[in-house]
């Protein structure tokens, strides 16, 4: 469970401490069942809860009854379960979709007047990242990736689904019950940046400096030979030093921002400015002046190499000189049975890991934080939060090579559907992409898409 109250107030998880607004019935309830309950009624709805199996509690009760069975209770709003939340273990079987007014569904039961899917299941499928425990294939980088998830495969990633199944939920409950009122909800957003590389040109060291000097001879790219001299020569300032601007800009603006630094080099895929140099210091002071968050962005084989997330961990406290709890894995390189207790063991309680690196769009359904469901011992374990992010800069500078202009337009469209839902829009760019030599316009699309979302 997060203790740290502005992120608690940052991710819209504090429900207020009052009487149960809803009972719910439940013959059987299971371990399941309330992981699901806790995200859809804490998360989502910000309102407490009951669940119990007792029914003759639930027919006296004078909350708001749901009654999760197939039996018939008079007075009560009835969801009818399809079986999954009483399995135990996962199995191949993938849920087979529906879909009605350009949505989609999982988990129907064609019975007439009542709730026509079982959104219990439905939600529990996709947040507890069931899909990911099952079978699937890889890429190269052995994550899960666009391609292996239902969502995409049915072209409703970029919509958050499981978000508009519990607002459909609740619609459905207000219809039912014309006196129920629940807490206010807005359209939140939060800019986080990863640092892959410190910077362009500084603080390389004189061997790092002279080969890339001579790889950009090598490629005629003279414009950025250039740069590099005029920055090592103290003429001009790193392209990628962009960390006073958009922590000014945030802190002027009121958005929230939370940095993620990688703090290891020297492999293939990972190239940052040495840790142990100096230069890291004046940045981290730059951001707390801002109130900027700060994360670690665990290296590339810290996801199989639990002494390496160790390390990085020490090394980055020691340089911000404050308690490290926030993380996002390098090349979003996550295993969803190993990754989490890695995490959880060196004290990592918010993982910001759960999206594409090669599309935009909803991994889990959803744009609201949920808690790590551990199939293993199938429970939830509120030690780790998965915060989800809906685009990534390098889905279209990398992978789909889009203009600036391009993706602005789609992003602001994924933005308009986490407002229907009024759910929370976290946006993942990185220090090269403010770069225009690199990434022509998306500096500018950085703080516009932002200036924008604040007036969403």
């Amino acid at each position: 469970m997060l203790s740290n109250p502005y992120l608690k107030t940052l991710l819209d998880l504090n429900v207020e401490e009052a009487d149960s607004l809803f009972i719910i019935y439940a013959e059987q309830p299971t371990k399941r069942f309330s992981y699901t309950c806790g995200f859809i009624f804490n998360h989502f709805l910000k309102s407490n809860y009951k669940i119990t199996s007792d029914v003759l509690e639930f027919k006296t009760s004078k909350h708001f009854k749901i009654n999760y069975s197939h039996q018939k209770i008079e007075g009560a709003f009835q969801l009818i379960p399809q079986g999954l939340l009483n399995e135990i273990a996962i199995t191949p079987i993938k849920p087979i979709p529906s879909f009605k007014n350009e949505m989609i569904y999982f988990y129907e039961n064609n019975i007439e007047n009542v709730f026509s899917y079982d959104v219990f299941s439905a939600v529990f499928y996709f947040i507890s990242r069931y899909e990911e425990w099952q079978d699937f294939k890889p890429d190269v980088h052995g994550r899960f990736e666009a391609d292996a998830s239902l969502l995409f495969q049915n072209k409703f990633h970029l919509k958050p689904v499981v978000d508009s199944w519990i607002t459909e939920l609740t619609e459905s409950l207000k219809d039912f019950y014309p006196t129920l009122n629940l807490p206010a909800k807005t359209f939140k957003i939060i800019s986080t940046i990863d640092v892959d590389n410190l910077y362009a040109y500084r603080a390389k060291g004189l061997i790092r400096t002279i080969g890339a000097g001579i790889k950009d001879m090598l490629k005629l790219d003279f414009k950025n030979l250039k740069e590099r001299i005029l920055v090592i020569s103290g003429r001009k300032k790193d392209p990628f030093d962009i960390y006073e601007d958009v922590s000014n800009f945030c802190f002027e603006s009121k958005i929230p921002l939370i940095y993620f630094f990688l703090f290891r080099t020297g492999t293939k895929y990972d190239r940052t400015v040495n840790p142990e140099t100096s230069c890291y210091q004046s940045v981290f002071q730059s951001l707390k002046k801002n109130y900027a968050l700060i994360g670690l962005h665990p290296s590339y084989h810290s996801s199989v190499n639990k002494d390496l997330l160790i390390s990085e961990k020490n090394k980055l406290t020691e340089k911000v000189e404050e308690k490290i709890t926030l993380s996002r894995q390098h090349y979003l390189r996550f295993n969803i049975r190993t990754t989490p207790k890695q995490l959880i063991e060196n004290g990592f309680d918010t993982d910001f890991t759960m999206g594409f690196a090669s599309s935009p769009g909803f991994r889990a359904g959803t744009s609201h934080p949920f808690y790590y469901y551990d199939f293993e011992v199938e429970q939830s374990n509120s030690k780790l939060l998965f915060v989800p992010f809906c685009m990534m800069d390098g889905v279209y500078t990398v992978y789909k090579n889009t203009s600036a202009e391009a993706a602005y337009t789609e992003m602001l469209t994924i933005a308009k559907e986490i407002k229907k839902v009024k759910g929370l829009f976290i946006s993942v760019f990185h220090e090269r992409t403010f770069f225009d030599h690199l990434y022509k316009g998306y500096g500018t699309l950085y703080k516009n898409l932002h200036l924008k979302l604040k007036e969403l």
